[in-house]
């Protein structure tokens, strides 16, 4: 089984399903990924959350997107995903893998 089918395997049973959305395309993302910790603060009067998520990269390139990685924007309006009910804005987006191999994006979500 190569990397990529290992962490696609990995995330169908253990994470959970969001909804990746980016503001220069029409069609959303729906995709499966990983909370990893995270935090709670509150910003004026309300709460906030932080926390990294980790999605494959299966569904981003069978996806219609032109930029086929997940963005946080760089001086513009970045992607957001949808999980549980709410949404985060990505803040940061770091790839994983072996070598030239991208297996995950390691994303910083708050919302």
């Amino acid at each position: 089984m190569s990397l990529l089918e290992r962490v696609s395997a990995i995330m169908a049973e253990h994470g959970e399903t969001m909804t990746l959305t980016r503001p220069t395309e029409v069609a959303t993302i729906t995709l499966r990924g990983k909370r990893i910790g995270g935090s709670q603060h509150t910003v004026g009067n309300a709460d906030q959350q932080t926390f990294r998520v980790r999605i494959g990269t299966t569904e981003l390139k069978a996806s219609g997107w032109v930029l086929k990685t997940p963005s946080a924007g760089g001086g513009g309006p970045g992607d957001t995903l949808f999980i549980g009910g709410r949404v985060y804005n990505v803040l940061d987006v770091k790839p994983r893998g072996d070598g030239d191999i991208v297996a995950l994006y390691d994303l910083e979500v708050a919302g």
